[in-house]
């Protein structure tokens, strides 16, 4: 019986000991999701907000105003280009909506993953290919959680300033063109 004990015991101990060496596969390496994933493409008008950043400062009233059926602004569409990589490449503004910034051009983000400190992401949009001529800011206010549904609404802002205070917004609700 002892004998028997010991064995089984060795054996055990045999086997985890050729377990431990066994190296894991877990899969092949796989780059993280950029946010130009997310929002790389071309997106339409679903809605659009004039935020009088002024009136909500000093707690006037209007604050907002939908624009979404005046000023033609129902036939807004982007087109935020990628190559097959996914790297921002060119962004184009169609339709015959007022030009509340710049209709072509170059465009990147300020960072291709999303912020550590939880701040909003920026997409710079530039008019030449180097990206050395900025043009426009628009604020990235919420990130498609899918390119298809409900959950696929692309939210960018644009905040017009004075000496560095703010005195209007829009709000783009934007969905996905295809």
């Amino acid at each position: 019986m002892r004998k028997t004990n010991y064995f089984l015991l060795f054996l055990f101990f045999f086997m985890a000991f050729f377990q431990g060496c066994e190296e894991t596969d877990d899969g092949i390496f796989t780059a993280p999701i950029t946010l130009y994933e997310k929002i790389g493409g071309t997106w339409k008008m679903n809605g659009i907000i004039q935020v009088d950043e002024v009136a909500k400062a000093t707690n006037l009233k209007p604050v907002e105003m939908t624009l979404t059926n005046k000023f033609t602004f129902k036939s807004f569409v982007i087109a935020l280009n990628v190559d097959s990589s996914f790297q921002p490449a060119t962004f184009a503004v169609t339709g015959t909506a007022p030009e509340l910034f710049s209709t072509s051009g170059y465009w990147q983000l300020d960072e291709p993953y999303y912020h550590a400190d939880q701040t909003a992401s920026n997409i710079l949009l530039f008019s030449d290919e180097a990206r050395t001529q900025q043009t426009d800011k628009l604020t990235v206010v919420k990130i498609p959680a899918a390119k298809t549904g409900a959950k696929a609404v692309l939210e960018l802002s644009l905040t017009r300033m004075d000496n560095g205070s703010p005195y209007v917004s829009y709000v783009y609700n934007l969905k996905p063109a295809n």
